[in-house]
């Protein structure tokens, strides 16, 4: 089969659609950081009302990690579908294509350091060696992504109590400074793999059959990853957070658990929702947004940055957390209509366009054919 682009009728609504809503959950999780002060920061101080803190919670409790965890996922499976097109040139056309996605990471950075593009553009070239592996090995490496951080700091507190306090204080620094790369590194390869081999096996492909098939293991993933979750929450502002010792254990343990189990609760009911005709017709405007998801994921930055990050939008002051997740649903609006209306009249987004154009070496086209100037 020739290399070439993935048509717009190739493709699966239903990811798409998760997509979108993994976007929407990116954009909440990504506005705690973007305002000044953070989310985090203003709610620890004296203006702070109940209102605050359980707007902080809801978006920690319900987003962090686990959306881009099903982001991660995505990836991964995406990458599948695009060896199941192709039956040879892969390797050097995938590689060509992190590389190109590197270069859009690192341009990203510069403008936002929450950038994940860069570091997925080098886990997906890790996923090379592993592409044609069997699913078992591709769990045990899913398994292994998960509890990498929680062995790590178990070795580091094992090491600091060998170490003289000097020493002892500066490896605590350096493990604060990078708990949460690693760990995000760590969870996004998870995640990878994972999709790697239920894209191989088109887990997705019919969205009732996996709802069926998922269904008994529905209620058990949200008791567990819920209490998980519920555990971790009042740990993550502790001194404990990323430190050597028990709580910092316990919180990599707890999301390890937590990560994975809710990330798939929420892709369950999600294409629950999808195979219900009612649900799937409101679902719909969605996929557009996960068609366009690396023009909204940069858009997003871009306005988070210009409009709230330099700004504070003025006489408003602070932004609170309620009025950001007001703001988070306004923008994600703004974010469907517009992606519905450039996809009546364009076959893809701007930037994937541009990517897919240096990727195979030749110019899509972009408009929807009766769509003139």
């Amino acid at each position: 089969m020739p290399l070439a682009p993935t048509a717009p009728g190739e493709r699966l609504v239903q990811l798409d659609v998760l997509r979108g809503l993994a976007l929407f959950g990116v954009l909440l999780e990504n506005l705690q950081h973007f305002v000044v002060p953070s989310y985090a920061a203003f709610a620890a101080g004296p203006d702070a009302t109940w209102l605050d803190q359980t707007a902080l919670g809801a978006v920690r409790l319900l987003c962090d990690n686990k959306v881009y965890a099903i982001f991660a996922f995505l990836f991964g499976y995406g990458i599948a579908l695009q060896m199941r097109r192709t039956e040879s040139g892969f390797v050097g056309i995938h590689l060509w294509r992190m590389a190109i996605l590197f270069l859009i990471g690192v341009a990203h950075s510069m403008l936002w350091d929450g950038d994940i593009l860069a570091t997925y553009a080098l886990l997906g070239i890790l996923l090379l060696p592993l592409r044609n592996r069997r699913d078992s090995v591709l769990r045990s490496v899913t398994v292994g992504g998960l509890v990498a951080p929680s062995l790590v700091f178990l070795s580091l507190v094992a090491w600091a109590g060998t170490l003289d306090l000097t020493a002892r204080d500066a490896l605590a620094e350096s493990v604060a400074a990078h708990t949460y790369p690693l760990r995000q590194s760590s969870f996004a390869f998870a995640a990878f793999t994972l999709g790697l081999a239920s894209g191989r096996r088109g887990a997705l492909a019919d969205a009732a059959r996996f709802v069926a098939r998922t269904r008994s293991a529905l209620v058990p993933a949200l008791v567990v990853g819920g209490l998980c979750n519920i555990a971790a929450l009042p740990l993550l502002d502790s001194p404990g957070q990323g430190s050597l010792s028990k709580s910092g254990i316990a919180i990599e343990v707890l999301l390890a658990i937590a990560t994975p189990t809710l990330a798939f609760v929420y892709v369950h009911l999600a294409l629950h929702l999808f195979t219900r005709p009612d649900w799937s017709a409101r679902l719909r405007p969605i996929a557009d947004v996960g068609r366009t998801t690396l023009t909204n994921y940069l858009l997003q930055s871009a306005v988070g940055v210009a409009v709230l990050a330099r700004t504070g939008l003025g006489p408003l002051g602070p932004i609170t957390p309620p009025v950001g997740i007001v703001l988070a649903v306004a923008l994600f609006a703004a974010q469907v209509a517009a992606s519905r209306w450039w996809l009546a009249r364009f076959r893809f987004g701007p930037v994937e366009w541009l990517w897919r154009a240096a990727t195979y070496g030749t110019l899509p086209p972009l408009r929807v054919p009766g769509q003139g100037r």
